[in-house]
């Protein structure tokens, strides 16, 4: 619906809008625009309502065919570092992994490259026969860890490896299996699939009693159709991957949430 939003925006105020939360406005030029409201965001899914520093909504909107909406909260939510530099009036976004690595405490951090021997080694896997395709710094539950991910043959591994120890926390292990005829491929039909009722009941299945199941989505991995199953029971967290046409268990993992 198109609208004067309230009594119409100021070009001055559409740069309040986009720099909201970063404390600073820069001067403009002044001129009554029309625009359009109403505009929502999903964020894996889940509607996004952004909000500024002190917990208000703050509105997002569309002009001449560009969404406005506030840096800050937006690139937040995407896992970025955002600072302000006012002396340029510059919105400074910094990767997780990047500015973990600039943190004081990164002298202490292992190499990349140690962290993906730890993996490798804990595998059993030799460095010529895997094909890594992550390896990067990231922050979890307050502690600093590498992502470690790789093949090796038809298997998937998955490792995360504290970043000053070089101990392993978790790790999984996934058969892949998306070649194989009748697995579940790109060109299975929604008539070939098991229901979403039925994979949480094969999940549930596995899990200890009483756990629960928070989320359950058809997705596609390596070219095939999977659920992804995540569940809870007290302070542990099970993750499932579920082939969507057999009905397999592809992929399971158990974190203690600390």
């Amino acid at each position: 619906m198109k609208r004067g939003f309230g009594k119409g925006f100021v070009s001055g105020m559409l740069v309040v809008s986009l720099a909201v939360g970063l404390g600073v406005t820069a001067m403009a030029a002044t001129r009554t625009i029309k625009v359009e409201d109403d505009i929502q965001v999903t964020l894996n899914g889940a509607r996004f309502q952004p909000k500024d520093a002190d917990g208000n909504e703050v509105p997002l909107f569309s002009y001449n065919g560009t969404t406005y909406a506030p840096v800050r909260a937006i690139c937040e939510a995407a896992g970025l570092k955002v600072d302000y530099d006012s002396a340029t009036y510059t919105a400074v976004l910094t990767t997780q992994d990047q500015y973990i690595a600039s943190t004081p405490g990164a002298s202490n951090y292992i190499t990349v490259e140690q962290a993906k021997n730890a993996a490798l080694n804990h595998a059993g896997v030799k460095a010529g026969d895997a094909i890594f395709v992550k390896a990067g710094l990231d922050w979890d539950d307050g502690r600093v860890h590498y992502e470690v991910e790789f093949y090796a043959g038809n298997t998937e591994y998955d490792y995360d490896i504290d970043a000053t120890s070089g101990a392993v926390l978790s790790y999984d292990r996934e058969w892949d299996d998306f070649s194989l005829k009748g697995s579940g491929s790109s060109t299975a039909t929604q008539d070939d699939l098991i229901t979403e009722a039925k994979a949480k009941e094969i999940a549930l299945a596995k899990a200890p009693a009483g756990t629960t199941v928070v989320k359950c989505e058809l997705d596609r991995d390596d070219g095939r159709y999977v659920y992804e199953v995540e569940m809870r029971n007290g302070n542990m967290e099970y993750d499932c991957d579920i082939n969507a046409v057999t009905g397999v268990i592809i992929d399971w993992d158990a974190d203690r949430d600390d």
